[in-house]
């Protein structure tokens, strides 16, 4: 009789220790989530930035043509947003910069870190040299 009265308070204590647990386990996990996602969009960035100078430097290329690439780098890397874009001046033998910015925002964890709520964007700049 004692072993079944034993028994029903070790379900007790498990469901306590699930209770207490649980919900710190879903905010870690949805906070790995939430910087996965903010480290996956800056290498998208800047991976767009990087292949967008690379199309500035080119003599022929055409501010049209840089941002095409830009947007289509952007997509297939799975940034769905509209960027913001800037191209330096473009003249022979200097360096071309490209910047790059998409908004961002934290699903669950900028409530709980307050200072990551001024976290909007996600910006990204490369530069190299013009050709001829």
């Amino acid at each position: 009789m004692r072993n079944q009265a034993n028994k029903r308070n070790r379900r007790g204590q498990t469901m306590v220790e699930v209770a207490i647990l649980l919900p710190l386990f879903m905010t870690l996990m949805l906070g790995i989530m939430d910087f996965s996602r903010l480290y996956w969009t800056q290498s998208v960035v800047r991976g767009a930035a990087y292949e967008g100078v690379r199309m500035a430097i080119l003599v022929e290329a055409t501010d049209a043509q840089v941002e095409s690439t830009i947007i289509e780098e952007l997509k297939m890397g799975g940034v769905s947003v509209t960027p913001a874009m800037t191209v330096s001046e473009r003249t022979p033998n200097t360096p071309v910069d490209v910047t790059v910015t998409v908004p961002f925002d934290f699903i669950a964890i900028d409530s709980l870190i307050p200072a990551l709520s001024s976290l909007t964007q996600v910006s990204a700049t490369v530069v190299m040299t013009h050709e001829r």
